[in-house]
């Protein structure tokens, strides 16, 4: 798959996520305006610096000295709630959206087809409903806080620099593209890595449940060591793929981080040459210098959210695949249908039964006729792999 197409796919998953977020319209639009107030906080922290420098220290103005203990409380003020609003409203809709998916999920499972659990390990299942949906937690909470509220303060920071000097500015022209770029190949790289830790994942949901629910037989054959090997097999695999993601992500953000800093290395460089600093009031290179300071730890959330965001859109496919998946009735006749099972009955009986498992072309039952009385002690005999099995859980 080409990375555009994974890329396009991505889109439709994480817009087909967003629209859980939506039903709580309310308390996600409190929780953005909140963000951007967050946001503003330290673009307005930064445009204060030079009124502060320049009428204090420079003009020594007494009443830009007195005002701007006040401004300073009252930013950070806002700052608190705003910050306390965003987190819990955003981490309040996450929650509701991974309780309706969960419920989906459990829904959808009552009403799959048997063939779908005999195709599939249990831990895989499992997976999907605990591991999965948490990482669409955290791609539903984490990555919009950080995309939305860290976004728009680098937005604000920028804006700030290059209303301070757009000619020192222009360098994030040529920076931006090139990180972008690299972010989509990451991206790609992240989701993929992403998909086998998950797959490991169930690997060692199964292999635990095994032996929980098979002990006595572990026991009684001494299996012990069998089990243990199966179970490091699986445990490394998962090791090897976590240790992956984080090489992977320990090159990607380093070096988005590298990029910046040449780039802020060299406006600092330009900034004290003699032939520039004379043009720039103190106050104004100071602003300009603490929003660059004040970029680099949005920009390093926002470099790191990117492997949140891939685990939470690889998560979700996994997840929207179940949803997906073919029941094996009508979820509104099973569960508004009033059936009543019959106790009062004289035999069991199959009448010409053919079986075959996942549409196979080859039956397993053929032409099965059987009645057996109630109250009667019937034995099913017969060779390995004659059908006895699965006779028994019809």
């Amino acid at each position: 798959m080409s990375a555009n197409n994974t890329s396009s796919k991505g889109k439709e998953l994480y817009l087909r996520l967003l629209k859980y977020t939506f039903r709580h319209k309310l308390v996600f639009i409190i929780s953005l305006i909140a963000m951007a107030a967050f946001a503003v906080t330290d673009t307005a922290f930064a445009a204060l610096i030079k009124p502060l420098l320049d009428g204090s220290f420079v003009e020594k103005d007494p009443e830009i000295i007195q005002m701007f203990p006040f401004l300073l409380i009252g930013l950070f003020l806002l700052r608190s709630i705003a910050g306390f609003i965003s987190t819990y409203g955003i981490a309040w809709v996450g929650r509701n959206v991974i309780k309706q998916i969960r419920k989906e999920m459990f829904s959808k499972l009552v009403h799959t087809p048997t063939s779908v659990y005999d195709s599939s390990s249990s831990g895989e299942l499992l997976s999907k409903v605990t591991y999965d949906t948490e990482q669409v937690a955290e791609a539903a909470t984490k990555a919009i806080t950080v995309l939305v509220r860290d976004g728009l303060t680098v937005l604000g920071l920028l804006g700030l620099m290059f209303y301070q000097s757009y000619i020192l500015s222009l360098g994030l022209l040529i920076i931006g593209p090139v990180i972008a770029i690299f972010i989509k190949i990451m991206s790609v790289k992240f989701r993929d890595t992403s998909k086998h830790i998950q797959k490991s994942m169930g690997y060692i949901t199964n292999v635990v449940e095994e032996l929980i629910e098979g002990h006595r037989v572990v026991k009684v054959f001494g299996g012990e060591k069998s089990e243990k090997n199966s179970f490091e097999i699986v445990n490394d695999n998962n090791k090897k793929r976590h240790l992956h993601l984080a090489f992977i992500q320990g090159i990607s953000i380093p070096l988005v981080q590298f990029i910046v800093a040449l780039f802020l290395a060299g406006i600092i460089y330009i900034v004290t040459s003699e032939q520039f600093i004379e043009s720039l009031s103190v106050g104004t290179f100071m602003s300009f210098v603490t929003a660059m300071i004040l970029i680099f730890a949005p920009l390093k959330r926002l470099a790191e959210i990117n492997v949140v965001l891939q685990r939470g859109i690889a998560a979700s496919e996994s997840i929207f695949e179940l949803l997906d998946s073919k029941s094996e009735i009508s979820r509104e006749v099973s569960d508004n249908s009033n059936r009543e099972i019959n106790i009062n009955f004289s035999s069991i009986k199959f009448s010409n039964i053919y079986f075959s498992y996942n549409s196979s072309s080859k039956y397993i039952l053929e032409d099965i006729n059987l009645e057996i009385n109630k109250g009667s002690t019937c034995a099913i005999v017969g060779k390995s792999g004659s059908g006895k099995s699965t006779l028994m859980n019809l």
